[in-house]
């Protein structure tokens, strides 16, 4: 399996998805990282690995290339990050395995990766949860305490997160039905468990593989179909042979910057002040960014040809219906019950 993603992205979120993040030098965008083990540095200095699977030069990397300026000046070069973009570390599951272990000290994660440590999380990214993103971004303030302190209790701190994006559904043949799903081969992510219980739900069979592995699949016609920000497709260049997308979000991306405690315990608490605002301030340009070129993204994609579905009246009943089922289906496996009553009373 490639282990990184070669590519042409959000830019968010899922998201974003996104949806995503040198050493003690700066280093341009895509520049690999240092042999060794990740995850070291010297004493007079920490450098802080960091995994994500944005490519290199995406606005995710970017904004992350930015944000380790910043913290380097604010530090003094005390504490800097030494990024592995574009899945150089493996697939999300992966990265957390290895940040558990202490092989890395930090990640980028897209909703899925989130809800791979504190599985609730996957909650605010239900099809159907939310009429729309301002919603979807109310019940995550409202329930961020709660989901931020089942992280440290998993070993983690979520440095700054929020929502990363609006997925659309792209394929090669017009889907406007979720019976017409059935006939498509659409991509599902291993580390997912939303859209598995959607295409049991319509009776669709997905194609299970690791973000890294799609890009190969479409071009060799194993996947016709993948769910994704417009930014997402086009940073990955699954966007290329897609010829339609749906006519809107139905669900909404989150993600963040996740650290491990054990990492986080290495820096003074002056050390650590510093690194928490420095993150929430370019977390929050990031997702500013990605989502005016999430919007850029899709104008492109109008523009050269891919044509949005525009559902009728009995059709988008047809899938609000399916997303309802599919929430039933994940009661118990993502969440709760009342746990999934909070977070969509949340977002009204």
């Amino acid at each position: 399996m490639r282990r990184a993603i070669t590519r042409g992205l959000l830019a968010l979120t899922f998201g974003a998805v996104l949806a995503s993040a040198v050493g003690a030098q700066p280093q341009p965008p895509g520049t690999p990282a240092t042999p060794g083990t990740p995850g070291t540095a010297p004493a007079a200095a920490r450098v802080l690995s960091l995994a994500t699977l944005a490519p290199a030069g995406s606005t995710w990397m970017r904004g992350l290339d930015a944000m380790n300026r910043e913290l380097r000046r604010r530090t003094g070069n005390a504490v800097s990050f030494r990024f592995y973009p574009g899945g150089l570390q493996g697939d999300e599951s992966e990265v957390i395995r290895k940040m558990r272990s202490g092989r890395l000290d930090s990640g980028v994660f897209t909703g899925t990766g989130l809800s791979n440590i504190y599985r609730p999380t996957a909650a605010f990214m239900l099809p159907g949860m939310f009429p729309n993103q301002e919603a979807m971004e109310r019940a995550r303030a409202a329930l961020a305490p709660d989901i931020e302190t089942a992280f440290q209790g998993e070993g983690f701190t979520i440095l700054a997160w929020r929502e990363s994006g609006t997925p659309r559904l792209f394929s090669t043949q017009e889907i406007r039905t979720p019976t017409q799903l059935r006939a498509a081969h659409p991509w599902q992510w291993r580390d997912d468990r939303i859209l598995p219980a959607l295409y049991a739900e319509v009776g669709a069979s997905g194609v299970p593989l690791s973000l890294p592995e799609v890009l190969g699949a479409i071009q060799t016609n194993r996947v016709d179909t993948v769910v994704a920000p417009p930014l997402a497709a086009v940073a990955l260049q699954w966007a290329q042979t897609m010829r339609f997308m749906s006519e809107g979000a139905n669900s909404y991306g989150v993600g963040g910057l996740v650290m491990s405690r054990r990492a986080l315990d290495t820096l003074t608490p002056e050390q650590q002040a510093t690194l928490r605002e420095v993150v929430g301030q370019f977390m929050g340009l990031i997702g500013r960014n990605a989502q005016r070129d999430d919007q850029a993204a899709l104008t492109s994609m109008t523009t050269r040809g891919v044509t949005a579905v525009t559902y009728s009246a009995a059709e988008r009943q047809q899938w609000a219906d399916v997303f309802t089922r599919t929430r039933a289906r994940l009661v118990g496996t993502i969440c709760d019950q009342p746990f999934m009553d909070r977070v969509r009373a949340a977002g009204r």
